[in-house]
């Protein structure tokens, strides 16, 4: 894969929302000049109606409760996501560094790896979109059965409907950034209930998806931004490494 527009992109310091600071890369791989602060794919997708499946579970939960179910499902995820990375480093993994759960999905990559025999392209790379003006961070990019695919890793309980937006997104940046075309999007459920214990389905029509997602991109744009008189900044926040008393008397 060839990078014929690089870019140095960060996760930005934010208290909501996920946005990213891009720069353009030097030669040396350097920061350059200051692009801007953009939002995550993700983020974007917060515009996308929410499942009625979904807003039922935060009912009967509560919203302080889902909201700490969400979180501590996060940091699983996580965990996860590193163990598939130290995996595919050919590192070994200790089953008393993990809970039973994160094991059975752990277990379940190694499953569909040994099946697929996918060959690494790229890995946790992060993108940026000049056109559509939004950043994120996939998972993959492997090359299985001789095709260009663009994978995400899921360790929930549920593949939702928003997710082939969320891989065009990514899909499109790859190919606004990079020599490669992405011939399909595809998601792999780590610890599905079924006899494999996984689910890999592919999206092959992802340029159809990303049309949805620049749909969805308005939507969001106007509520953040086209809607008020006074419309919101990019909620980054710009705060100092460090911290002193004496520091804030001067």
């Amino acid at each position: 894969m060839l990078v014929t527009k690089p870019y140095v992109i960060e996760l930005a310091k934010t208290l909501s929302q996920h946005y990213y600071h891009v720069w353009k890369a030097k030669p040396n791989g350097d920061k350059g000049r200051y692009v801007g602060a953009f939002p995550s794919a993700t983020t974007i997708l917060n515009a996308y109606p929410q499942s009625a499946h979904l807003t039922k579970w935060i009912a009967e939960q509560g919203w302080h409760e889902s909201q700490r179910i969400k979180s501590e499902a996060g940091v699983a995820g996580t965990r996860i996501h590193h163990a598939c990375d130290l995996l595919e480093s050919d590192r070994a993994l200790y089953e008393r560094d993990y809970s039973l759960e994160e094991w059975y999905k752990i277990a379940s990559f190694v499953d569909w790896h040994c099946t697929q025999s996918p060959k690494i392209i790229a890995a946790e790379f992060p993108v940026f979109s000049p056109k559509g003006r939004y950043a994120g961070r996939l998972d993959r990019i492997y090359r299985i059965d001789g095709k260009v695919v663009l994978l995400d890793i899921k360790s929930g309980s549920g593949l939702h409907d928003h997710f082939p937006l969320q891989f065009a997104a990514y899909a499109q940046a790859v190919e606004e950034m990079t020599d490669l075309k992405i011939e399909l999007t595809a998601v792999l459920q780590l610890g599905a209930s079924n006899k494999n214990g996984y689910r890999y389905v592919e999206y092959p029509k992802w340029r159809e998806h990303y049309e949805v997602f620049k749909n969805v991109m308005s939507v969001w744009q106007y509520d953040q931004f086209g809607a008020r008189k006074n419309p919101k900044d990019p909620p980054v926040l710009d705060l100092p490494p460090t911290l002193t008393l004496k520091a804030k008397e001067k």
